[in-house]
Order: C-alpha cells, then structure tokens, then sequence
C-alpha cells in the first residue's frame, strides 16, 4: 500500500500562497531598490549641479544663470522628498508583506513537518509488517520442516 498524505491538497495549497508571497516581495524589494537607485541619480546630480554653480561662480556669473541653478537646485530637492516619503512607504510595505511571507512559510513548513512525521511512521509500519511476513515464512518453513521430519 503507497503512503497517502490525506492534507496533500492543503499542503500544495500552502506552497503556492509561499511562493506567491514570496514573488511579492521579490516584486517590492525590486522597486525599493528601483526608487533607491534613483535617489543615488538625483543625489550625484544634485552634487555634480553643486560643482558647476561653484565653478561658475569663480569665473563670474549672471544673475539669471544663477536664478536657473537654484531653480533647479529646488526642482531636484522636491524630487528628493517625493522619492524619499514614496520610499518610506514601499519600506513599510515591504515589511508588511515581509510579515505576510513569513506566515505564509510557516504555515507550509508546519504542514510539510506534519507529512515528514506520517511519511516516517508510515515507514515504520510498513517496515514491520514486512518483518512480520519473513517471520511468518520463516516460521512456517520450520513448521513443514517439522512436520516433514516427523513423518520420515
């Protein structure tokens, strides 16, 4: 007789909602390290718009040169703390399905623990009635052995 894990549909069903989590997360993780990367861009360029004005500055600038510097300057900063607060709150959705992954897991890693434990008894079992039954041949052989013995 093969072993039946009777929660074998719960089981599968458990390792499905794990892997659909977790390709969630992956999901999230990808677009904070996306808005992450362009915060770095903007950062770089922010610097590299500091180096220009500073160099400007030495050699002489108009004023109207300099009003387009800070107005960009301003630009970059308000895209910033766009990118920033839009950051905070993909950090805490990602946590959140974080959270939502774990679960997610240890209810499958609880029930493939349940199959592990009814595969080994199953295992068990199966390996002593297959003990009983050399028992049992082993037994009835020197039973006919006996018998025959006797009648010669």
């Amino acid at each position: 007789m093969a072993f039946v894990f009777s929660l074998k549909t719960l089981l599968r069903l458990r390792e499905l909602r794990e892997a659909s989590e977790l390709q969630t997360l992956r999901s999230m993780a990808s677009e904070v390290a996306a808005v992450r990367a362009e915060i770095e861009t903007l950062e770089t360029a922010e610097k590299e718009q500091q180096r220009v004005v500073c160099r400007d500055s030495l050699e002489g600038v108009f004023g109207a040169d300099l009003h387009m510097h800070l107005r960009q300057q301003t630009v970059v900063r308000e895209r910033w703390e766009l990118l920033a607060q839009k950051l905070k709150e993909l950090e805490k959705a990602r946590e959140a399905q974080q959270a939502i992954y774990m679960r997610a897991r240890q209810e499958r890693e609880a029930l493939s623990s349940l199959r592990e434990q009814h595969l080994a008894s199953y295992e068990e079992e199966q390996s002593r009635r297959e003990q009983r039954q050399i028992d049992d041949l082993f037994l009835a052989r020197y039973v006919r052995e006996q018998n025959s013995a006797k009648i010669r």
